[in-house]
């Protein structure tokens, strides 16, 4: 769990850098590989599945996340720009 938390702090690090980029999710994976230490996962577990268990969290917290991250941020945006209108609109009635 705490590896995967990690990986997911990477990621939401990473994606206010690159998440407007062609290829997102290689820069996310390379920065999950780079910034997350899997050794609890070597040491604990059998060398022929290590890899798999790796590439299956680096995997399974790209495919949920970034597409969770890109609602999140559209989210953000949509409000920010409903509040802008709804500013001017106010403006206007107010005669401003």
């Amino acid at each position: 769990m705490e590896t995967v938390g990690t990986a997911v702090t990477v990621l939401q690090n990473v994606m206010s850098l690159v998440g407007h980029l062609e290829s997102v999710e290689l820069y996310v994976r390379d920065a999950i590989k780079k910034g997350v230490d899997f050794d609890c996962i070597r040491s604990a577990g059998c060398s022929l599945h290590c890899q798999g268990i790796e590439d299956g969290i680096v995997t399974g917290v790209t495919k949920i996340s970034i597409p969770w991250w890109c609602k999140q941020k559209n989210r953000m945006m949509n409000k920010a720009s409903r509040h802008k209108v709804l500013k001017r609109k106010f403006q206007i009635i107010s005669h401003q």
